[in-house]
């Protein structure tokens, strides 16, 4: 089996609350830019943007670095043991939860990290070294988490492998 896997939670952000607090302490509407941005965001840019803000009047929106870890999600994952071994020791430091399913040598589990954690388990799982079914797992939730309006990957780039996955490689030109 390859490995499969779905993003199932995200961060909720009640932003009633938040901005309305945050103006009254600060004197200021901290989502103005996340307020005049002119595409969809998520809501976890739109809460990193917003955090941005409180520091920096003139903060863009997006996805700073400095901030992915104050966001989380989890993921569900299915795989053949040994691939569910591997795919779990790229995500290091991050709970999970394993349990066996009615199909033998298959497992689930469900991991939870911060953005900046996915972000590195991502870059790790998508290296030449990594088995291709553990690899294609990777790059599914690199496609998970870009579709979903997060990626954070912007200084990669991705190479074709021979096994029809890719590769993530960091583009040091321009640093």
């Amino acid at each position: 089996m390859n490995p499969d896997c779905i993003l199932i939670t995200r961060p909720v952000c009640d932003f009633t609350t938040f901005i309305s607090l945050v103006h009254k302490m600060l004197g200021r509407n901290v989502a103005d830019a996340v307020d005049s941005a002119h595409r969809v965001l998520s809501d976890a840019e739109k809460f990193l943007s917003c955090l941005a803000a409180m520091r920096d009047v003139k903060a863009k929106v997006g996805l700073p670095p400095y901030l992915l870890s104050h966001v989380s999600f989890s993921v569900l994952i299915g795989a053949d043991d040994r691939d569910l071994l591997d795919i779990l020791q790229m995500c290091s430091g991050m709970p999970f939860v394993t349990a066996e399913t009615t199909v033998r040598g298959i497992q689930v589990a469900v991991v939870t990290g911060t953005l900046a954690q996915w972000k590195d388990a991502v870059v790790s799982g998508c290296r030449r070294d990594v088995e291709s079914p553990v690899r294609a797992c990777f790059n599914k939730l690199y496609g998970l988490f870009t579709a979903a309006g997060l990626n954070v990957w912007g200084d990669f780039q991705t190479r074709q492998a021979p096994d029809q996955t890719f590769l993530l490689l960091e583009d040091k030109r321009g640093k």
